[in-house]
């Protein structure tokens, strides 16, 4: 995959994790609030809630948004926690722009139903033919809201044209509202009120009801701007409710199509794997090569991380070839770089691995008498800044010598050009996508969502399913893939002929290289004394891994173990035998939550 499309598909899974994990939830459930108006103009909130989340909270709060001449008051002996559970006590403190009213309990819980209680004072508006109470009674800033029930009761009964109003910004739900028949009581409800949305009243009372006067005439102005608010209300219902229609899914959907039958038609086309006839087990590798490269057979797409089997690979061939000696074992091991032959006798990419080697030797700090050995503790903070650019460029000149040996690069120019075309295509889908979520709400924010992680499945599907090797490569990998099977299967090592098990260090190197090293040395020991092999013989032919002197083939596949086990831990190989698998303006509002 490109440097560019990996970089999209990290970015596009980061931003789905940081969508999806480590952030609380809390909810507010089963709201009654109860206001009553009172004749000198102050106005007693009692507020009832429960608070729910997935995680904990010491505090409950509702910040009450004030402007000036305005008075929050807290009813102490009515606000705390209403429910079973630790000791809670109410109190208020600054919030950003008002007052916060707070239940503070003792210990932290995950539910808990609380009353705020507080009088507010200069919320009145008086004048000299209406009073009007205008307020935002259900904060915008809050979790949602499961559950919603208003009363609020004016001084006393009232006759029209005096009368209450109800907005609720956005929120497509229509509320139930009832207005008693003297017109002193309003009841609202809701059965859900969304985060982002609010429920604010406007109340025009009739002024005899009130021991504060104004003194200019209001009513006829106050009806007016009703008209107003009512018509801004709408028209930002109108909104959301085309922002929130189902028929927005139209759109990712049909992106979604486009791209799925876009992507199985380029599969058909050319990214179908040639089909190709080997043997299942043959006892021999394909062809007389250095290990690194097959390491390059079994990715499509190779990466510095993968090159892991490849360096350990070549770092055994080289001593079974008499450029590397190994002395000791585990943290006292200690590698040996004999003195280089001619260029003409070692490729590029292991004259690399001589150079990390020595480089790495160069820098250590340990007085060796040797300039040109490293112990494992050295080559292992060695590799902890140096390793990753090592394999980056060990792995180019790995894939470099690979295309040249294999006549030009492993996949066919045709899916290449495709898999980069369907995935810019799908990048560019998925941006559209991204845009019809920014414009959306509710139910088609939700499907378009839906589609954009659908995106990124195809995404990830077209960069691994489009690219194809070329014929002559796929022959030549599934050739390979049969040995590694021969290589970790008891039932067919046993019956391979004598000159397998005496080229076994040989292919121990491809075993290392293919990811199976440790799984070749457990089935060796296993199938050589049931095929009747001179065992001395063969532990000789591994007096290069250290295992010249054991006494059976399981001390020397232990012994070989341990030594791989100490490059491994050197922090250059990733592994030594591993895998290889490829509102309307008025007051109050403000904020609410837990913490």
């Amino acid at each position: 995959m490109p440097t560019f499309l990996r970089r999209a598909l990290a970015a596009l899974l980061l931003v789905a994790l940081l969508g999806g994990f480590g952030e609380a939830r809390f909810e507010w459930r089963d709201v009654v609030q109860e206001v009553t108006i009172l004749p000198d103009g102050g106005v007693e909130v009692r507020d009832e809630r429960t608070l729910w989340t997935n995680e904990d909270f010491r505090e409950a709060f509702v910040c009450v948004q004030l402007t000036s001449g305005q008075r929050l008051t807290l009813l102490p002996d009515e606000t705390g926690a209403l429910s079973p559970g630790p000791n809670a006590v109410g109190l208020t403190q600054p919030c950003s722009g008002g007052t916060e009213v707070v239940v503070r309990q003792d210990a932290r819980v995950r539910e808990r139903r609380v009353r705020f209680a507080y009088r507010l004072d200069g919320t009145v508006d008086a004048y000299s033919d209406v009073v009007q109470w205008y307020w935002n009674v259900l904060e915008r800033d809050r979790p949602v809201v499961l559950g919603y029930a208003l009363s609020v009761t004016a001084p006393g009964p009232m006759a029209a044209p005096f009368d209450a109003y109800v907005m609720r910004y956005s929120n497509p739900e229509e509320p139930t509202v009832s207005l008693s028949s003297d017109r002193s009581t309003l009841r609202v409800s809701f059965e859900r009120v969304p985060v982002g949305d609010g429920v604010e009243i406007r109340y025009l009372m009739d002024p005899s009801l009130f021991t504060l006067r104004g003194e200019r005439a209001g009513f006829e102005e106050l009806l007016r701007d009703q008209t107003r608010v009512s018509g801004l209300q709408e028209r930002q219902r109108s909104r959301q409710l085309l922002r929130s229609h189902p028929a927005w899914a139209i759109l990712p959907g049909a992106g979604l199509v486009y791209l799925l039958l876009g992507i199985v038609g380029a599969y058909r086309r050319v990214g179908r794997e040639p089909k190709v006839d080997v043997m299942r087990y043959p006892f021999e590798p394909p062809r007389d090569i250095p290990p690194a490269p097959v390491t390059t057979l079994l990715h499509q797409q190779s990466t510095s991380s993968s090159m892991g089997p490849a360096w350990f690979a070549t770092i055994m061939d080289l001593a079974r070839r008499g450029f590397l000696r190994f002395e000791g074992e585990r943290r006292n091991l200690m590698i040996h770089v004999e003195p280089q032959p001619p260029e003409e006798e070692l490729e590029v990419f292991e004259r690399s691995v001589l150079g990390y080697l020595e480089s790495a030797a160069s820098s250590g700090r340990s007085g060796q008498r040797d300039p040109n050995s490293v112990s494992i503790t050295e080559l292992t903070s060695y590799g902890r800044s140096n390793a990753q650019r090592f394999l980056s460029k060990f792995g180019r000149e790995v894939k470099a010598w690979g295309e040249g040996y294999y006549g030009g690069p492993y996949l066919t120019p045709e899916s290449l050009a495709e898999r980069n075309r369907w995935a810019l295509r799908t990048l560019l889908v998925g941006a559209g996508i991204g845009i019809v979520i920014w414009a959306t709400a509710g139910a088609a924010m939700v499907a378009a969502i839906g589609a954009a992680a659908a995106a990124l499945v195809l995404l990830i599907v077209a960069s691994a399913a489009l690219p194809a090797w070329r014929p002559e490569v796929a022959q030549e990998r599934a050739q390979w893939l049969g040995f590694r099977r021969t290589l970790t299967d008891y039932t067919r090592m046993r019956d391979a002929p004598p000159d397998f098990f005496m080229l076994w260090d040989r292919y121990y190197a491809y075993a290392a290289a293919l990811g199976v090293a440790e799984r070749f040395l457990r089935t060796l020991q296993r199938a050589a004394p049931a095929a009747g092999v001179d065992q001395r013989a063969m532990m000789q032919r591994g007096a290069y891994l250290g295992a010249a002197n054991a006494r059976d083939l399981g001390q020397m596949s232990r012994s070989i173990s341990q030594l791989s086990s100490a490059l491994a831990r050197s922090g250059a190989s990733a592994s030594s035998g591993g895998s290889s698998s490829g509102g309307g303006g008025g007051g109050g509002g403000g904020s609410s939550g837990g913490r």
